[in-house]
């Protein structure tokens, strides 16, 4: 089942509906809503023309410098999002990003999908895609929640270092707190899916002629890979930072 021109243009005439409803209401988002529906429009119809090209070059280099893409654009979004510096936060980030989706995409990839080509365009892009947009939301608070921590709490780290703490073990508090962060959105995530209204990726699947059973493996699949995604890219960002983060006497910058 595919959706036609007219399908398309019907679902965004579906748009008017709650716009009209904004406006009679005097609810100041209107803009704020245009420009969205504006940017959605654009930036999906660019991405699509790009991936239309790219799964039929299937080109190696081209896949690999649109998963780069792809990194600066969520690191970027992570940085922005946490209201951290972008200067002291994009290598760390970018790395746990780079790390999360490589070391898990390729364990779907190759393990539990059983791809013979794994960095053929149309598997790999599609899944180092979902990781990293996974990441994006729940990276950024975690890393908010760890420098709020350390700024708002650092009598702690302090306390702490003075009394013969290590560096790490000075920061544990701080870490477990950052990785929790990280990892609770998910855990919440996959507790709800018996309500039967959160799983996306199963009811898209589905109606797009896919089995029952295929739309149930792949949306597991898929909320066991966010899972583990966002916990070691977190964990590999905390520790590179932590370079980035203290000068060489172990101060906080």
């Amino acid at each position: 089942m595919e959706l036609s021109i007219t399908g398309i243009l019907i679902i965004l005439l579906l748009l008017v509906i709650p716009l009209v409803l904004l406006h009679e209401f005097k609810v100041r988002i209107l803009p704020r809503a245009l420009r969205a529906i504006a940017k959605m429009i654009i930036y999906l119809a660019l991405t699509g023309l790009c991936l239309k090209y790219l799964f039929e070059w299937d080109n190696l280099a081209t896949s690999i410098l649109w998963i780069i893409i792809m990194t600066i654009a969520g690191t970027v979004l992570t940085v922005s999002k946490a209201r951290l510096s972008l200067k002291r936060n994009f290598l760390p980030v970018g790395a746990g990003i780079i790390a999360g989706a490589l070391v898990v995409g390729l364990i779907v990839l190759c393990l539990a999908l059983g791809v013979s080509t794994p960095f053929e365009a149309r598997y790999f892009i599609p899944v180092f895609g979902l990781l990293i947009g996974s990441m994006v939301e729940t990276n950024a608070n975690a890393l908010a929640t760890y420098y709020m921590g350390l700024q708002h709490h650092n009598q702690l780290y302090y306390y702490l270092l003075g009394n013969g703490a290590s560096h790490n073990a000075a920061l544990t508090y701080f870490v477990k707190r950052a990785i929790e962060k990280a990892a609770i959105p998910n855990i919440s995530r996959m507790a709800v899916q018996m309500v039967g209204l959160t799983p996306v990726l199963m009811w898209g699947m589905m109606l797009c002629g896919y089995s029952v059973v295929a739309a149930v493996e792949y949306q597991i699949l898929f909320l066991a890979a966010s899972f583990c995604a966002s916990v070691v890219s977190m964990v590999v960002t905390l520790l590179i930072a932590r370079k980035y983060s203290f000068d060489q006497y172990n101060k906080l910058k």
